[in-house]
This record gives C-alpha cells, sequence and structure tokens, in this order.
C-alpha cells in the first residue's frame, strides 16, 4: 500500500471515529437531560416547567424530595428561595451549628453580601410562603439595581425575567406583589437569569428587609444587642430603639452633632449594655467611664457630667446627651 494511500486511509478512519464518538456523545448529553427532566415523577416531559426545572436540578439550584417527586405546584418558602440564591450564586455557606435552622448558614451567608431576608432572625418567617415583593426586590439587589418595590418591578419586566402574572394597570399590580412563587416558577427566574448572563453577585450597599431595619447606627451597635439577646429596631436613618422592658433604649441622632441616648433604669446588666452601645456610637468616652456615671447617676439621683457629655437622671429613664465628635 502506498504512502498516499496509507495517509488517506488512516484519515478516513479517524474521521469515522471521531464521528461515531461525535454522535454518542450527543445521545449521552440528550440522555441526560431526557433523564434529568424524567427524574421528578411529577414532572412530565410536557409540563411547561420541565425545561427549567430539569437545569435547575441539574445545576444544583434545586433538588427535589425523597419520594422522587419535585411537587412544582407547591408554593416556595422564604428559606427555599434563599438556599437557592445562595446556591445559583455560588456563596459559600458556614456550618449548621446545633439547633440552628436548616437554612440559617444561607441566610447569613446573604447578610454578608449585603442582603438581609425577613427571616434572617425569625424562623417563623423563614418557614413562610415568600412573597413576588421579596423575590423581585432580593434579585434587582444581586444586580445593584435600585431595590425598591417599583423600581425592582420595573426591572424584571425590563430584564425578560417575568411577563406578569394577572391584569392591572401598572407593573405592580400585573406582577402580582402579593402573590406566592411556586417551585416551579422559581426555576423559571433563575433560568431568565442565567439566561441573560445575570450570575455574578453585584450588591455593594445593604438591603435590609428585615422588619427590624437597620441604619448605621444600628450597624455600629447591633452585635453587642444581640450578645445580650436584644433586638434592635431602626425607626429612620438616624434613630433606633427597642422593645424589651429592661434593655429599653432609644438612640437619636439630632441634624448637626447632638446626640441623645435614653436608657431605662432597671440594672447593672442594662447600664453596661448601653455604656458599650454609647461608646460605639461616638460618645468621647470609655466605656469603663460612662458605666461610672451611669451608676452614679441611678443611685444619686443627680446629673453627672464628663467633659462635653451630660448623664442626666430622671423618674424612670437616664438620659446621655453628647456632641458628635470630629
Amino acid at each position: 500500500m502506498s504512502d498516499k494511500k496509507l495517509e488517506f486511509y488512516v484519515t478516513s478512519h479517524w474521521k469515522i471515529v471521531a464521528a461515531i464518538i461525535s454522535v454518542f456523545f450527543f445521545l449521552y448529553i440528550s440522555s441526560i437531560a431526557e433523564a434529568d427532566a424524567a427524574d421528578f415523577t411529577d414532572v412530565d416531559d410536557d409540563y411547561w416547567a420541565s425545561e427549567e426545572i430539569a437545569w435547575a436540578n441539574q445545576e444544583g439550584i434545586i433538588t427535589g424530595y425523597e419520594d422522587g417527586t419535585f411537587d412544582p405546584g407547591n408554593e416556595m418558602t422564604e428559606a427555599q428561595f434563599v438556599t437557592m440564591i445562595t446556591r445559583y450564586f455560588n456563596m459559600e455557606t458556614s456550618e449548621r451549628r446545633e439547633n440552628q435552622h436548616w437554612s440559617q448558614p444561607a441566610y447569613i451567608a446573604l447578610s454578608d453580601n449585603n442582603l438581609r431576608m425577613p427571616g434572617l432572625r425569625e424562623n417563623s418567617v423563614k418557614n413562610r410562603s415568600v412573597t413576588r415583593a421579596v423575590i423581585g426586590r432580593a434579585l434587582a439587589h444581586s444586580q445593584a439595581q435600585e431595590a425598591g418595590l417599583e423600581q425592582s418591578v420595573a426591572w424584571m419586566f425590563e430584564e425578560g425575567l417575568t411577563t406578569g402574572r394577572q391584569e392591572g394597570e401598572t407593573q405592580t399590580e400585573r406582577y402580582d406583589v402579593n402573590g406566592k412563587l411556586t417551585r416551579a416558577q422559581a426555576a423559571v427566574f433563575f433560568k431568565r437569569l442565567h439566561d441573560n448572563g445575570l450570575s455574578v453577585w453585584k450588591a455593594s450597599t445593604l438591603l435590609d428587609m428585615t422588619s427590624e431595619g437597620s441604619n448605621e447606627y444600628t450597624e455600629a451597635v447591633r452585635s453587642l444587642y444581640e450578645e445580650a439577646g436584644v433586638t434592635l429596631y431602626a425607626q429612620d436613618n438616624n434613630s433606633f430603639a427597642t422593645a424589651n422592658q429592661e434593655y429599653y433604649h432609644l438612640f437619636q441622632a439630632y441634624q448637626g452633632e447632638r446626640r441623645e441616648f435614653v436608657i431605662a433604669r432597671t440594672s447593672k446588666d442594662n447600664f453596661e449594655l448601653a455604656a458599650d452601645a454609647a461608646h460605639n456610637l461616638g460618645a468621647p468616652h470609655s466605656s469603663g467611664e460612662i458605666l461610672d456615671a451611669l451608676i452614679t447617676a441611678d443611685e444619686t439621683g443627680e446629673e453627672q457630667v464628663l467633659g462635653t457629655t451630660e448623664v442626666t437622671p430622671r423618674l424612670s429613664d437616664i438620659f446621655i446627651l453628647w456632641d458628635e465628635q470630629e
């Protein structure tokens, strides 16, 4: 056999082999897709969201139940949705601690990435059906978009993530902000995000959707209150309060430099928390100095003065007043 014939034979042989491999590879990939779509006993191939469900399952974003079902029409809980977000954006989550809600590591991961979902500190909220309003705001925020209700819904329409689900004069009405999300619809939302190339987390500012809310002052002291088991509520951009009888605190940053911190005259533990908080909030004294002034004011009923800081006892409260330092 001549070299040319041999070369032709070898080349043709490998072309045939390559073609066969390509065919088998295509059939293999197709079989995987079909198998994944048929993995769930309650999702037929002709189900309206079968492709999106299969994709979400393959990507590990959402899974079915132990009995082999997916329950596509079931309403999605907030905990399930939060878990989907962290999986979709490949966020690292910590190990779940004992007695912690199964989804808490995902909530913490989102909080670390500037998104606090409503159920962050409330397990009852975690287990409720998530609303489309919360979903729209969360997804818009993930892409560094305005996360107000109207703005986030407008973004959802603009990106083609939704076409609406009911009649209405406005996009907000058509989107059905108070409606719930099924597991199938959740898979569709994330598939559309993926198809639009929106797979990188971009949120750089905090969106707090918890009932407590947040501002720069709550963030300065929240860890102190959480350690004490006290819930902190932001009232606007410049103040916060607690709703705890023993640890009742009210803080107000007035326009300009004046700061007012009102605390209940209850216990030394309360004074210790207040002293640490006042220091973190900018009072120009150490926690120890503030604590001593609080205890003395409580015991004597007389005003204590620390430089420009006034510690004034009233009937049931003590007022701490100071000017913010440059």
